[in-house]
């Protein structure tokens, strides 16, 4: 199937969020049309005055409650492409099963049933997590699409109302994919449209929104806390910078210290311990991505902050 190009509309759920606004400049910027859903008009408006630049090409629609059978009826009228990122992620992962694991999987089953139908739709993105392939292994394993978070399905389905909120992520996330997954194995002989789901780790870099989210305030409080010096330098973990989805990690410390803040810590130890790795082969070779360095996004992050300070 051919590729969804300018000047398509693309639909892109949860469009004040995090990730998809800048899903959504990107796509503005690139000559599409996008319509963005939002739980309400204030957040819509406030979507379009932020990218009042591009006039007309950006619009929305009202998405009171992602779980609502039809919630997406109106929504996907007249787009080609959807790019579904709502999904809770809340601050300290404070939550229910009703709260996080409930619209996770019945939002994106919904989305799907929804697009069944549609005659104009031609490839669905799924935005999953990282954390939907996590399980126990040795040091040293490499992770790929043949890896699902198991423990974590199997948890929230034994004892759904006595998860703590981190697990009851873990298990949506990867049960709203498997949802996907399923969704499509069993009805793609009659779709128009092809699904691709993405799994980016922890999503870091600077921030559209009005308010920092939890990613930008993780970054702030482990730049300007000082650490014992053997916890200085310790491997960052699976990433991704919100502007292009990637792993790689170096050089934090030297950008951290071109922003000339004295309150950051310089010192710094070697981590030589043996590190899990992801197999992001298939996504360069398919997109050809180029990835930023978490230096540069840990960077960008605090000077976006900081210049929001500024601004008060």
């Amino acid at each position: 199937m051919p590729s969804v190009l300018p000047p398509s509309k693309v639909l892109v759920t949860g469009a004040n969020g995090f990730l998809a606004l800048h899903i959504v400049k990107q796509l503005l910027e690139q000559g599409y049309s996008v319509r963005g859903t939002v739980r309400s008009a204030s957040k819509g408006e406030w979507i379009k005055i932020k990218f009042s630049s591009f006039g007309t090409k950006f619009d929305y629609s009202i998405v009171e409650d992602i779980t609502k059978e039809g919630a997406f009826d109106d929504a996907i009228k007249g787009v080609d492409a959807v790019l579904h990122t709502a999904s809770p992620v809340p601050d300290n992962f404070v939550g229910t099963y009703e709260t996080i694991y409930v619209p996770a999987v019945n939002g994106t089953r919904n989305l799907l049933n929804s697009l069944q139908s549609s005659q104009t739709v031609q490839r669905v993105v799924y935005t999953s997590s990282f954390v939907a392939m996590m399980k126990p292994h040795a040091p040293g394993w490499t992770y790929s699409e043949a890896d699902w978070n198991d423990n974590a399905s199997k948890l929230v389905n034994e004892r759904p109302h006595k998860l703590p909120g981190i697990m009851l992520y873990l298990a949506a996330k990867t049960d709203a994919e498997r949802a996907a997954w399923k969704f499509y194995q069993e009805h793609k002989d009659n779709l128009k449209w092809e699904l691709v789901t993405l799994t980016p780790p922890y999503i870091f870099g600077p921030i559209l929104q009005n308010t920092p989210n939890g990613s930008a305030n993780t970054i702030w409080r482990k730049a300007f806390t000082q650490k014992p010096a053997d916890q200085v330098g310790q491997h960052a973990g699976f990433w991704i910078d919100v502007r292009d989805c990637a792993f790689k990690w170096q050089d934090v410390y030297d950008e951290l210290q071109s922003l000339n803040i004295p309150e950051i810590p310089n010192d710094r130890v070697e981590d030589g311990d043996v590190k899990d790795v992801p197999n992001t082969s298939k996504a360069t070779r398919i997109l050809g991505l180029t990835y930023r360095s978490l230096g540069e996004s840990v960077r960008d992050t605090i000077t976006a902050l900081l210049e929001r300070e500024t601004q008060k």
